[in-house]
């Protein structure tokens, strides 16, 4: 097994042959109780993780059978299969299994054992109890009455659930190739966006209000999201903080702008930050550059602002910018 071919391998924990070892690492870093394998001889594992405000994001695998022991924790973990297969238990009676087509879910307050068959690799996702209540409530415009509680053996809804595979593979490749370049605003309105999408995408006991319909805003509420946005586009800008400016919930709002606008609070950000970037490049600062300016206004992967750019302005970021540089 070479780590470095797999996600988040610049935040590395451990890469052994030694099952102690790997035990260490899974008790002080992933709080794990238990840990035992089948052929020690053929042990291999390697994990990867790294800690965000309201995720964690993981990545392991095994080369021999290994079983993982859990406690309760105040976060739900969600499991990606990228290879092999696994299995959750969860009490004494209830197995969630895990491979490429299956996501495993362990609910928060939930201790669980997880059987990892050899040549076993995932993603792992680990969501704070706290994070997902605060999203809730700003989806429902009002608090919950009582716990949320996930089923872990319900089928996840699609496409919520494809949704939810593919921003968490997307933000684990976009953390492991730029660390140190992702912006702050966009860092953390990808971690808002998974959690949304996580509630969507599974099962529990307010899923049935998240569905229903939403009760639409008047038209003003739309204009006051635009402003705030406006105002505040250099700084990350959560729907959850939209709703509660606007005092509406999540749903009614995005209802609202896609009445009134055609288009999503998010989508009307970028178009704000692609014109601020536009406006800077026009200025054709000699001490700056095309990329600076682009992170400056919250976009971390050049290829995806350029190509948002030329949607937007028929031009490429470059050619604005060269333009600029001769007209100063």
């Amino acid at each position: 097994m070479d780590s470095a071919e797999y996600p988040l391998s610049r935040s590395p924990v451990v890469r052994t042959r030694d099952p102690e070892e790997m035990r260490d690492a899974l008790h002080t870093v992933y709080g794990a109780t238990g840990f035992s394998v089948a052929n020690s001889s053929d042990f291999q594992g390697v994990a990867n993780y790294l800690v965000l405000p309201n995720i964690g994001l993981g990545f392991c695998g095994y080369a021999a059978k290994t079983v993982v022991e859990f406690p309760e924790g105040d976060f739900a973990r969600l499991q990606i299969g990228l290879k092999g297969q696994a299995g959750v238990v969860l009490g004494t009676t209830t197995t969630v299994p895990v491979d490429e087509q299956h996501l495993g879910i362990t609910p928060p307050g939930q201790p669980s054992t997880i059987i990892f068959e050899p040549g076993f690799e995932q993603l792992v996702l680990r969501i704070k109890t706290s994070a997902l209540e605060k999203a809730l409530a700003a989806l429902l415009g009002a608090p919950p009455r009582g716990t949320l509680l996930f089923d872990p053996t319900a089928p996840p809804k699609q496409p919520a659930a494809h949704l939810l595979r593919q921003l968490t593979m997307f933000l684990a490749d976009q953390l492991n190739s730029m660390a140190a370049q992702l912006p702050k605003p966009t860092l953390i309105e990808l971690e808002q966006a998974l959690i949304m999408t996580f509630l969507s995408a599974h099962r529990h006991n307010y899923i049935e209000l998240l569905e229903s319909s939403a009760t639409e805003p008047a038209p003003l509420v739309v204009r006051s999201a635009e402003e705030y946005i406006e105002a505040n586009w250099g700084r990350p800008v959560l729907v959850e903080e939209l709703a509660a400016q606007t005092n509406t919930s999540i749903r009614s709002l995005y209802a609202a702008f896609k009445k009134y606008r055609g288009y999503s609070p998010m989508q009307f950000a970028k178009s704000v930050r692609l014109r601020r970037a536009r406006q800077m490049l026009l200025e054709g600062n000699p001490r700056t550059s095309v990329s600076q300016i682009a992170f400056k206004c919250g976009f971390g992967n050049l290829g995806h602002f350029a190509n948002d750019f030329r949607k937007m302005f028929g031009e490429l970021p470059s050619e604005v910018f060269a333009r600029g540089r001769r007209l100063k």
